[in-house]
């Protein structure tokens, strides 16, 4: 969902071995800094979605019955609608500070070994 709100890939910009990585996603709740700007529905639900609990996780269902309910509700539109104009806006600078590069595979065999 952050890919889908920025336009750009996630790559932490930090030198660790996938492992690593793995296990402060996992285990340390690393996740990709939102930016104020972005509209507050998208982003709960996106973080509703990065909860480290399953069952707390919104379904594929769930998504499907939000964005519906999204697409009739003229406040939740415009403030999509507002977020977009403002991203626009925001410089590369921002996200080269947080990230660099393209997403990689986690292989999250080798976090429980």
């Amino acid at each position: 969902m952050w890919e889908i709100l920025y336009g750009k890939t996630i790559s932490y910009n930090q030198k660790l071995d996938m492992s690593k990585l793995g296990f402060l996603i996992c285990y340390r709740d690393l996740r990709p800094a939102v930016n104020k700007e972005a509209p507050q529905c998208y982003v709960n639900l996106m973080r509703k979605c990065w909860d480290k609990n399953p069952e707390k996780r919104s379904s594929a269902k769930d998504l499907c019955e939000i964005f519906e309910k999204w697409q009739n509700d003229e406040n939740v539109l415009l403030e999509l609608n507002e977020s977009k104009s403002l991203l626009e806006n925001i410089g590369d600078s921002y996200y080269e500070n947080m990230f660099k590069g393209g997403s990689k595979f986690i292989n999250t065999r080798e976090i429980t070994e």
